[in-house]
Order: structure tokens, then C-alpha cells, then sequence
């Protein structure tokens, strides 16, 4: 799958230094779901339109918007709104697309005398897509509820 974007909910009585440590080896997990970094690249600008925090720094409780790509985002009951409605966004767009869906990627520059260059292919089947998103929908949902956040590690 090449590189991931990971997303977990977790209750928010999770230590989160802890957490970030050890993510995969902590008991309490509520779900987790993976995506690759394709799909986020090509999704990135809007996911910048939702409320989150950076629990990697002094400033974690400060409130930012966006996803850190190269870290960690933390999600919150403030969070849940956005988070839900940009995927679900995304959700209801995809669900019209074929079962095999090509989509352009980033800008490869050509090598030697073929500077032109070209635009990536990504080829993503849309059950799987559909299914993410439909998981960080759930996710959103039960963040509203409170009592969790949901934990982005990113690439």
C-alpha cells in the first residue's frame, strides 16, 4: 500500500504522550483504520478546514485547523462536525465513480531529455474508499458523543 495515514479512536482519558509512544501496543483502542497517502494528498486541501490540535507539542491544547501530514493530529469533540462532513463529503462524491477509479496524482518531472514530465496514475478501488470513509464517519460520530479523541498519525 505504500505509505499510510493512521487513525484511531481512542477514549479521552488516554495519556496521549503515552500514546504517541506506543500507539499500536495501547489496550483501549475503540477502532483504527489506515489509508494510503495517496487518497490524503488528493483529499489534503479540504481536510485543512477542520479543527485540531497538535498533541506533539507544548502548545497541544492550542487550537489549529488541518491535519499534520508528517505527525500527529488529535481530534476532539470540537472536531467532530468538520471531520464528519468533509468525509462524508468525500463519501457521497465517491459513490458515484466506476468500481476501478483513476485518479491523478501528483507532478513527476521527467528524467534526462524527457523533462516534460507526467502526472501520476492512482488507481483505487471504490468498495475499499467507500469503506474508509464510512469508518472515519463512524469515527466522527462517536466523537461527538464525547469521551474520545480521534488520533491521526501521519506518514
Amino acid at each position: 500500500m505504500g505509505l499510510t495515514h493512521e487513525f484511531y479512536l481512542i477514549p479521552d482519558t488516554t495519556e496521549l504522550k503515552e500514546f504517541y509512544l506506543n500507539a499500536k501496543k495501547i489496550n483501549g483502542i475503540a477502532e483504527s483504520i489506515a489509508i494510503s497517502d495517496d487518497i490524503i494528498t488528493y483529499i489534503y486541501d479540504s481536510l485543512e478546514w477542520i479543527p485540531s490540535k497538535n498533541p506533539a507539542t507544548n502548545q497541544s491544547s492550542a487550537k489549529a485547523y488541518g491535519f499534520n501530514y508528517y505527525g500527529v493530529t488529535l481530534f476532539d469533540v470540537h472536531s467532530a462536525a468538520a471531520l464528519k462532513g468533509v468525509f462524508a463529503g468525500w463519501r457521497d462524491l465517491f459513490q458515484y465513480a466506476p468500481d476501478l477509479i483513476t485518479l491523478k496524482g501528483t507532478f513527476i518531472y521527467g528524467e534526462g531529455n524527457n523533462q516534460a514530465g507526467e502526472y501520476e496514475k492512482i488507481i483505487v478501488n471504490r468498495k475499499e474508499l467507500l469503506s474508509f470513509f464510512d469508518k472515519i464517519i463512524s469515527m466522527a460520530d462517536r466523537l461527538a458523543e464525547g469521551n474520545y479523541y480521534v488520533y491521526h498519525c501521519g506518514i
